[in-house]
């Protein structure tokens, strides 16, 4: 099984996704608490599983970035996916991630080079879109300033388009005949605040965390892991020539 995770960094509404071993998708949701997080994971994680999370997993640094968010930055920044800072001065971190915590609770492993058959892996959705789909820049439908609710609908929309051309990839996924997926389109397609939408993206998010879960387990040579599992990681997509420049030690 591989399960997304877009995991709120202390609070907010965590989006999740199941994609099932031939490549379906199989559910797609949101929970707020540990404890609904948990009970909705741990019937899915309880046999071979690998749950790519987007939320740090390991924050040993007091200040500024993580070295593989400077990193991040350094390979995918020109394509506006920099990731937020994560270290221990901030409150969200101070008593440990709450990736690690769910990770613990339910007996995952986090090193992303182990072969154990139940690991979680730190991801970021922002720079795998974009290498999964050859973009010029990230697919803007977060909520930033001076973006409208039609901008953001239509950037929406757009990422879901290219979640469904994933049918088509060496290493698939079926988004479409999932009755989750379908709701998902159906709303973004009808929300009328960007609150709406963005309690959609949470999902939608979810579901690209769970593919690149599976594309690390089915073709890994197609991803790259950035920093250590000592200091903080995190697993990307690349494409060939990234992946030439990342095994280079080469930042261009």
């Amino acid at each position: 099984m591989y399960i997304g995770v877009d995991l709120a960094w202390s609070s907010g509404m965590t989006g999740l996704a199941a994609v099932d071993a031939g490549g379906d998708l199989i559910a797609a949701t949101q929970r707020r608490a540990d404890a609904e997080i948990l009970d909705w994971l741990r019937p899915r994680t309880a046999g071979p599983c690998l749950v790519g999370i987007d939320a740090p997993i390991v924050v040993r640094n007091a200040t500024g970035s993580r070295d593989c968010e400077k990193l991040t930055g350094r390979y995918f920044g020109r394509y506006g996916a920099s990731c937020h800072p994560a270290n221990t001065s901030r409150p969200a971190f101070q008593g440990g991630t709450r990736a690690l915590r769910l990770a613990g609770e339910l007996g995952l492993g986090i090193d992303p080079a182990s072969s154990a058959e139940r690991r979680a892996i730190e991801v970021y959705p922002h720079p795998a879109i974009v290498m999964l789909f050859g973009l010029p820049a990230i697919v803007r439908y977060k909520i930033k300033p001076g973006r409208s609710l039609e901008s953001l609908r239509a950037e929406t929309q757009r990422l879901l388009g290219l979640i469904e051309g994933l049918a088509g990839d060496p290493v698939p996924l079926r988004a479409g005949a999932c009755p989750a997926w379908s709701e998902i389109r159906n709303g973004v397609g009808n929300a009328t605040s960007k609150a709406g939408l963005a309690r959609l993206q949470d999902s939608i998010d979810a579901v690209v965390c769970a593919y690149i879960a599976r594309l690390a387990h089915r073709c890994p040579d197609r991803v790259r892991t950035l920093g250590t599992a000592g200091d903080g990681y995190i697993l990307t997509p690349v494409t060939p020539r990234l992946a030439a420049q990342i095994d280079a030690g080469i930042i261009r």
